[in-house]
């Protein structure tokens, strides 16, 4: 998904948009023809550059924020800069072995490896990470347990071939002895294992009726309000960063800056953005206007698809639009390659 149309450029127009986004992201001060001509090796004229700088502005590549400053790149600027880049230099490995070393140490658990990716994500790329899984419902239940719990209460536990366990408690008036909780629990084992959780959901009635259970009260809790006890949470299924990280940009180091992108970075927030937006078959990244919302106009995102066989999702980082993008679609493409071989 690209809103962001794009003009024609030459070579030489494009050369300088390139030079210009360049120096912008690592700098984050307005670029002048002055300082392409000094520090970016261009073999032309400042007067070439310059009319060069005009052009790209008059095209909607440029802005100039003051008449004597320098310029920065649009959003259609870095459209162009992020659709051109396979065509510049490749990357080194994006980061160091430690990372995919620390990330495997916790493997064996989904939660703590898809958290952790966040973390670390936010950590190399200076940006916000997050982490989003999809598919939940195809997951197969691999392991069910009722816990009876103090003052009556009981926790339903589900194990999931994803590696993900949901545990939910039931806040039930009833006073269940516990060879019956023992005696359902066996009878879920039999008539839930194997199947998946949308499975479940639909059948559940079907595949406990003629039980020796079915008529007790807590069986019919769980046939009644399945959708909501064989079901993954939004919030549960998105993993994120803490937001400060972002307090490291210029951009957002003025608090109300901040503060305005705050209810952007919410979980139930994001996880309605990226279903909306991000897709197999969609942009991996959206700059500024393309994210169709008014508190992301300044901010990028990156995101690229994983699949696991088991669990699959969407892995990005979000940042200001002067964001590094061929370093971080490296650094994310990376994290994608360590979750797979992970689980």
């Amino acid at each position: 998904m690209s809103t962001i149309k794009i003009p024609n450029l030459n070579d030489r127009e494009a050369a300088i948009l390139t030079s210009v986004i360049e120096e912008y992201i690592a700098s984050g001060t307005p670029v002048s023809s002055g300082y392409l001509k000094k520090h970016c090796g261009m073999n032309v004229s400042p007067a070439t550059i310059r009319n060069g700088m005009v052009s790209l502005e008059k095209k909607g590549f440029l802005m100039q924020l003051h008449t004597s400053g320098g310029r920065i790149p649009s959003d259609v600027g870095y459209r162009f800069y992020v659709n051109a880049k396979p065509k510049f230099r490749s990357l080194d490995d994006p980061f160091s072995e430690s990372v995919e070393k620390e990330l495997l140490t916790v493997a064996n658990n989904v939660d703590e490896l898809l958290d952790s990716t966040a973390l670390m994500l936010a950590k190399v790329s200076h940006m916000f990470g997050v982490v989003l899984i999809s598919g939940y419902h195809k997951s197969i239940l691999t392991d069910i347990e009722l816990v009876s719990l103090h003052g009556n209460r009981i926790m339903l536990v589900l194990g999931l071939d994803s590696g993900l366990i949901k545990s939910i408690v039931l806040n039930l008036d009833l006073n269940i002895q516990p060879k019956l909780i023992n005696k359902i629990t066996l009878i879920l084992k039999e008539r839930l294992i194997g199947c998946s959780l949308k499975e479940i959901q639909s059948t559940i009635g079907m595949r406990l009726n003629g039980t020796e259970m079915y008529s007790h009260e807590l069986v019919q809790v769980l046939i009644d309000d399945c959708l909501n006890y064989f079901h993954i949470d939004n919030n549960k299924r998105i993993y994120t960063s803490p937001s400060d990280v972002l307090l490291d940009q210029p951009e957002f180091q003025n608090l109300a800056n901040f503060q305005r992108l705050l209810p952007a970075l919410d979980k139930s927030y994001l996880n309605q953005h990226f279903k909306d937006n991000f897709s197999d078959k969609s942009e991996r990244t959206l700059i500024g206007i393309e994210n169709e919302d008014e508190l992301l106009n300044d901010c990028s995102i990156i995101t690229t698809q994983f699949d696991s066989g088991l669990i699959q999702g969407t892995i990005g980082v979000l940042g200001p639009k002067r964001i590094p993008y061929m370093s971080v679609q490296s650094i994310i493409d990376k994290f994608a390659e360590i979750i797979q071989s992970a689980l």
